[in-house]
């Protein structure tokens, strides 16, 4: 939907406003563009997830709506990651080569290395950072090895790019979590899901995937307060990631919706896993000291299996279609759709 004219800009700012006084929400910058992006319709997924948080009379409390909006509407952090590692990857570049420069014949090698390095388009990703940090480690290792004129220099400029790449790897991993639970975020779910998809494709493995709600979370906040009901979604958490298996990725899906998955794992060991995780949450009562006593946590599962070729939301679409259908018939089971 492309809204063009005037008219039309101020219709829909109306709709947005008001939506947004249905709901409770504060006129904030971040807020107002998120149900802009609701109303006006161009992010699906993001609708998906409302609709989903709307339909289950759940709150938008501000944990929420800050976990929406950097899922579906903000890139920045982790760009500005990438931007400021760069900085400081040319910056120590700029350095090594300096040094091999001064220290003269022996470090002809070293120096044009480094050179090359630089040149290259490393510095736009992720991946490309990692690579050149590992190089620069690499080449200034051996150096030090090479040259006694050079040495401490390089040992010392190699551990200060070492340093460079604990703080890289520290900074990534805090961008691609979710700040409540310590589980993957929505973004790097969506990332992992298509990287496992089509390796799946070029492979012919199974891949199953789990969507996981918590029900009547809603009693939960209005019967103990959103401080026990963070706790409980931090108990969930660390019940799925005892439950699965190592190469298995559970990531919180937003609100009380998790999902899980299952690399390798066809429709029996993924309804299995589901039963497991049923059976390890209903089995034990939430370790809170609470009045009244909060009985055991209970989730809806929904399983489905990825075909090759099948379009990503289609299969996100039949794991969110069997969630409902175990919420439909009774909550605490595990539903599959084929």
């Amino acid at each position: 939907m492309y809204v063009a004219n005037p008219t039309a800009i101020k219709a829909l700012a109306d709709v947005v406003v008001s939506s947004m006084q249905r709901f409770r929400i504060p006129l904030t910058p971040e807020n107002y563009s998120l149900w802009y992006e609701y109303h006006i319709g161009n992010n699906r997924e993001l609708q998906r997830t409302m609709d989903v948080i709307i339909s289950n009379s759940a709150d938008f409390d501000e944990t929420v709506l800050h976990d929406l909006y950097v899922t579906f509407l903000s890139s920045a952090k982790e760009a500005e990651i990438v931007r400021e590692t760069s900085v400081n990857v040319q910056d120590a570049l700029r350095n090594l080569i300096s040094v091999a420069l001064r220290v003269g014949v022996d470090a002809d090698e070293f120096g044009a290395a480094l050179t090359e390095l630089a040149a290259m388009e490393h510095t736009k990703s992720t991946d490309g950072l990692r690579d050149l940090v590992g190089h620069l480690i690499g080449e200034s290792r051996k150096m030090a090895e090479k040259s006694q004129v050079a040495g401490a220099r390089m040992r010392e400029s190699a551990s200060k790019i070492e340093t460079l790449e604990r703080r890289l790897e520290s900074a990534l991993v805090e961008a691609r979590t979710d700040s409540l639970t310590g589980l993957a975020n929505r973004r790097f779910f969506d990332s992992r899901l298509r990287a496992l998809a089509g390796d799946a494709m070029n492979s012919g493995d199974e891949l199953s995937l789990l969507m996981i709600d918590v029900d009547r979370f809603k009693r939960v906040n209005d019967t103990w307060g959103h401080r026990v009901g963070d706790e409980l979604l931090r108990h969930l958490a660390s019940t799925l990631q005892r439950t699965v298996r190592r190469e298995d990725l559970v990531a919180r899906y937003g609100g009380e919706e998790f999902a899980v998955i299952l690399p390798q794992a066809d429709a029996a060991a993924a309804i299995a896993v589901g039963e497991n995780i049923r059976r390890a949450l209903a089995s034990v009562p939430v370790p809170l000291d609470v009045t009244p006593v909060m009985p055991p946590a209970t989730v809806s599962i929904g399983v489905s299996c990825y075909q090759p070729g099948d379009p990503l939301s289609e299969w996100v679409g039949k794991a969110d279609a069997a969630l409902y259908r175990a919420k439909q018939e009774g909550r605490d089971q595990v539903r599959y759709i084929q």
